[in-house]
């Protein structure tokens, strides 16, 4: 698993499969930051700027995952075991420029503090 990588599996409290992006990898691959992609902005997010600023575009024209433009939630990356994500299907792989906007936009987030930017090398 490398930052960039996206997997498609399961998140509790929702009924259907989610994309998720690998964000980055701990040095010791133990560790990873991920956040989701989102077919549509959620209405709580629109009505908060400081959420909806950190929502990232991508295009289904760069990606044969999608089937239409998506958005990267970068507000709310989420930090745990690279285990979690093992039953997970590998589906796809964020260009360059896409995933250094998803990880400026995590950074921006402020959710990361010094120590974890260290261990993610973000």
């Amino acid at each position: 698993m490398i930052p960039g990588t996206v997997l498609l599996g399961e998140m509790a409290g929702v009924d259907h499969l989610k994309f998720y992006v690998v964000a980055a990898v701990s040095e010791n691959k133990i560790c990873v930051c991920s956040v989701i992609i989102n077919s549509k902005i959620n209405p709580f997010i629109q009505k908060r700027p400081r959420l909806l600023a950190r929502q990232v575009q991508i295009s289904a024209e760069n990606y044969d995952f999608l089937s239409h433009d998506s958005f990267v939630n970068c507000a709310q990356p989420w930090k745990g075991q690279s285990d979690y994500f093992t039953e997970f299907k590998r589906v796809g792989q964020l260009n360059d420029e896409d995933l250094n906007l998803v990880r400026q936009e995590i950074i921006n987030s402020g959710m990361l503090n010094e120590e974890e930017r260290e261990l993610y090398q973000i």
